[in-house]
């Protein structure tokens, strides 16, 4: 390390900003400043099915609705003494039980930035025992029925003789197209099996996620700032940076990201006695 440089590292939480690193150079001293992303618009609409009304086949604002070709059985239900939401009052079920390799389907279509990250996540339990083959798929891509071509979301196979507690289910995707499709597919049982309970959903959220920003100073003047690299032609992601971390403007850098491995890199040149807080956004 030069002599003539002090490097001090601290963290610090600032709730509602993006991940920002700050740096003072010189006789200075360097402080990378880890801070949460803040709060993101979910682009799931009535996620948690609060917007009712309650009923079979209700599902506000999820534009596709499809059961199962047969033993079809699924809707929006209200808390009971016996059912519980994850989420305030509502939730869906899945009761079908069909005799084929068919599903009660739920989908709606999301608006997103192609080559940006997206964090998906969702509720699921059950209200007693499921142990015939009951399971809950989803998957977010091109199509509304399910297809091996489009990203999978977790999968849920409640075999229980017991309810099951709502569990919480979540993945990043890379968007690839600015309309996909966000889909769930669910039966209570396999071969008509005639159950009465369900697998519940709730809260569905699908949020912007921003990569985690690295930075490492490099000898004589220069630091050297990293993420990971999102395998998208448009490469979404730009560089920041202001002298005030609560700035209402910070300027985007004109440095195209190059791909060093798995990461996008910028190398800037630093100034002595300056002081520069970074971070990444969406154009």
């Amino acid at each position: 390390m030069n002599q003539q440089v002090t490097w001090e590292i601290r963290a610090k939480v600032y709730p509602a900003m993006h991940r920002v690193a700050m740096f003072a150079a010189g006789i200075l001293l360097c402080m990378i400043s880890a801070i949460a992303t803040q709060a993101q618009t979910n682009l799931v609409a009535n996620g948690s099915f609060e917007l009712g009304p309650d009923g079979q086949n209700q599902f506000t604002d999820w534009p596709l609705v499809a059961g199962a070709d047969n033993n079809s059985h699924y809707g929006v239900a209200a808390v009971t003494s016996y059912d519980a939401a994850e989420q305030g009052t509502n939730y869906a079920y899945f009761r079908g039980h069909p005799t084929d390799n068919s599903q009660d389907c739920l989908g709606t279509y999301v608006t997103v930035t192609v080559g940006a990250v997206y964090h998906i996540s969702y509720w699921l339990g059950t209200d007693g025992p499921l142990t015939n083959g009951a399971a809950m798929w989803g998957q977010i891509g091109p199509d509304y029925g399910l297809n091996p071509n489009d990203p999978p979301l977790p999968p849920f196979f409640p075999h229980s003789a017991t309810a099951m507690p709502y569990q919480q289910f979540s993945t990043n995707w890379m968007a690839t197209m600015a309309t996909p499709t966000l889909s769930f597919h669910g039966v209570n049982a396999t071969n008509g099996l005639a159950v009465t309970n369900a697998i519940l959903l709730d809260n569905i959220s699908m949020v912007l996620t921003y990569p985690p920003l690295k930075s490492a100073y490099s000898k004589p003047k220069s630091l050297v700032f990293t993420w990971p690299f999102t395998n998208s032609p448009a490469s979404p992601y730009r560089l920041q940076s202001s002298t005030n971390l609560l700035s209402a403007s910070w300027t985007t850098l004109t440095n195209v990201p190059v791909n060093v491995g798995t990461n996008n890199q910028i190398t800037l040149t630093i100034s002595n006695n300056s002081s520069m807080f970074y971070r990444l956004t969406l154009p």
